[in-house]
Order: structure tokens, then C-alpha cells, then sequence
């Protein structure tokens, strides 16, 4: 299965946070599973420790994904911008955007991983 994984799940996870779903947890953790990362996460998490609002090491982030042979970095490219849903904020619809172009260009079945209220109501993705 691919899973798009939002910014705060991504950290939650990395961090082993108390807030991260169990069900979530073993989600991520399954080697057997496929992740993708909209660049704009990458781009997120440098803002909020730059900010210090969470308190991760960035190369921490990057050498996790590096190493890790079934997590893909997505651009934000021009099939992306052109899939960008409305009503959600920029990030979150970057995000979901990325999901649709795995679902509608590349015929993936996906899944979001998010607690993003706004994402999950729109529906736009089936969420975990």
C-alpha cells in the first residue's frame, strides 16, 4: 500500500510522540509498506524548528529518509499545483495534492496518514 504521510505524523513518529496513533505507528513502521513525502513536509518541519515549535533535528529527518528504502520524496512539481484541491490550506492541499497524482496519474492505490481535521472531512483521500 502507499501512504502519504502529513508533516505532523511524519514528527510525531520520528519523535516516538505519545500522540501518534498505535495503529498509525505500526502503519509506518511496516518496511513492507511505500510512503511519500510531498517536498512541502520537508519545507513544513525546517519552518517549525526554525521557529522552534518542535524540536527535531533536521538532519535526523533527512538521514531517516535517505536510509529508508521505501520512503519517496515527491516535488512539488506541475502535476501537482494543477491537482491542488481547494479549500484546504496550502500545505495541506500540496500535500493531498501529491496523493492525487499517486491516485489519478501514476493509478496507485493510496491512503493518507493524517490528523488533520480539515484533510480527513474533505475526503478527498481515504484517510488512516
Amino acid at each position: 500500500m502507499t501512504y502519504i504521510v502529513d508533516t505532523h505524523i511524519f514528527i510525531w513518529f520520528l519523535d516516538k510522540n505519545k500522540r501518534l496513533k498505535p495503529e498509525h505507528y505500526r502503519i509506518l513502521a511496516n518496511s513492507d509498506n511505500t510512503f511519500v513525502f510531498s517536498a512541502i513536509v520537508l519545507a513544513e518541519i525546517k519552518y517549525l524548528i526554525s521557529q522552534k515549535r518542535i524540536d527535531v533535528d533536521f538532519e535526523k529527518v533527512l538521514d531517516y529518509l535517505s536510509e529508508s528504502q521505501n520512503c519517496i520524496i515527491y516535488p512539488v512539481d506541475e502535476d501537482v499545483v494543477e491537482n491542488m484541491p481547494e479549500g484546504l490550506n496550502i500545505h495541506d492541499s500540496l500535500i493531498v495534492a501529491t496523493g492525487l497524482v499517486y491516485k489519478n496519474i501514476l493509478g496507485e492505490e493510496v491512503k493518507i496518514i493524517t490528523e488533520d481535521e480539515g484533510v480527513k472531512k474533505s475526503g478527498i483521500l481515504p484517510d488512516i
